[in-house]
């Protein structure tokens, strides 16, 4: 193997190292989000919370909703965002929105193929009638993998740190 050979095997292997030390695609993922929503989700100073309800055997093996909003909830009001509640998230222009859905397939024992997405959406039209309300998705994100609870755990945490990353600028 010639000296070139070698040094050009060296560098391709250090680039490589970067961009997954660096979680260089989910930063080129934010950036560019934010080229074009990013003033809209800074404007936003707070959000309605929402989970959906993950299937029955992910709850049956220790994913439940109620314990995934709260932590989600928590997590978001650390970073100063506010959570509304119903009451004030309806007469917030736009109805702000954030929600995490989980879907998964259960594999054996207590692994599962899922995937965990995060949405925020706004309402289209201000004065809608209730029930014929549009919303449009002003950023989301996804992960995708396989594993147990505590591994769809890590990645919703994992998307909500991108979502507040994303939110402020970052």
């Amino acid at each position: 193997m010639s000296n070139r050979s070698l040094l050009f095997l060296l560098l391709f292997v250090l680039a490589i190292f970067l961009v997954v030390k660096f979680d260089v695609p989910t930063n080129v993922k934010i950036g560019v989000t934010n080229l074009i929503y990013g003033d809209e989700m800074r404007g936003i100073k707070g959000f309605r919370v929402s989970v959906d309800a993950p299937n029955p055997e992910l709850e049956k093996d220790g994913l439940r909703r109620e314990e995934v909003l709260r932590e989600l909830t928590a997590k978001i009001e650390k970073t100063g965002v506010r959570i509304l509640p119903d009451e004030l998230w309806q007469k917030t222009p736009g109805k702000p929105s954030l929600n995490v859905s989980v879907q998964a397939v259960k594999q054996e024992k207590q692994n599962y193929q899922y995937t965990v997405t995060i949405e925020v959406t706004k309402s289209e039209a201000e004065n809608s009638a209730p029930g014929s309300e549009k919303s449009k998705t002003i950023w989301s994100t996804y992960e995708m993998g396989e594993g147990g609870v505590s591994d769809i755990r890590t990645n919703i945490n994992e998307i909500t740190s991108v979502f507040l990353k994303a939110r402020s600028g970052g």
